[in-house]
């Protein structure tokens, strides 16, 4: 399940959580007010916030607000409140709980970026031990390319367009795009740097080229086709570094006559 897919799961499942939790401690309702409840609420905003992010938390804070309200306080099983203190519990896990929805998503947000920048490294730490050795393995570093970025097809192409490489399940009779790539960003014409910043946007479905440089000289061509799936500024810098990586190799490969 990708990002978008977990915060739209944890969209349903935390106030849903919230409901089921409110029904499962009315056999407890009469041994305690109503405020020491608040903080098991407390406790699966948080952990909603956690894994879910900032909008399935505050969907669970305000559901575990009025699933209090509705199970645990007097009148049961109507929205209203008797008891002052009653009043005084709700409004304190509504508070809390938004507090707690708030701060929770942004430890969400680092451990996603976090989770991001692993990914990267370990793709580039691949690619080099797949390129550096006597016998790069071109295939191999396009593969782990396309297991590691929203990528539906990789090829490795010479200045005089013959496939040296192709990532296992490229297209064969694919022809090379006609859209060129800026080498750092990997943005094409009209692209604004803005839309990586707001989270990213796809490389172009129809395909685009990366020119393969080694020192002065162009050695060939990196071709790529996006998945349709947003491709961030890190890892487009990623994709940009392994594409060096590439050049080299390949500049390795045309010097040895191979």
């Amino acid at each position: 399940m990708d990002e978008q897919g977990d915060d739209l799961f944890y969209l349903g499942a935390g106030p849903l959580a919230a409901i089921v939790l409110g029904m499962a401690l009315v056999p407890a309702r009469g041994f305690t007010t109503a405020s020491n409840f608040t903080f098991v609420f407390i406790v699966l905003t948080i952990v909603v916030a956690e894994l879910g992010g900032r909008w399935p938390a505050v969907a669970t804070a305000l559901c575990s607000a009025l699933s209090l309200d509705f199970f645990l306080t007097q009148p049961y099983l109507r929205l209203t409140i008797a008891e002052k203190h009653d009043m005084i519990a709700f409004a304190g896990l509504t508070l809390v709980g938004l507090i707690a929805a708030a701060l929770g998503s942004r430890g969400g947000r680092r451990s996603a970026a976090l989770r991001t920048t692993q990914a990267q490294l370990e793709l580039l730490h691949l690619a080099v031990g797949r390129l550096s050795g006597a016998e790069p393995d071109l295939r191999g570093a396009l593969d782990a390319l396309c297991r590691a970025q929203p990528l539906a097809s990789v090829v490795v192409r010479d200045t005089q367009g013959r496939v040296l490489a192709r990532a296992p399940g490229a297209r064969e009779a694919a022809a090379p795009p006609t859209q060129i790539l800026e080498p750092d960003t990997l943005l094409g014409a009209g692209e604004s740097s803005g839309d990586l910043v707001r989270g990213g946007r796809p490389l172009p479905e129809q395909g685009g080229r990366i020119a393969l440089v080694a020192g002065p000289l162009q050695v060939g061509w990196l071709d790529v086709w996006g998945s349709g799936a947003p491709n961030g500024a890190l890892a487009r810098r990623t994709l940009a570094d392994l594409a060096r990586l590439v050049a080299a190799a390949v500049a390795r490969l045309q010097a040895a006559g191979r």
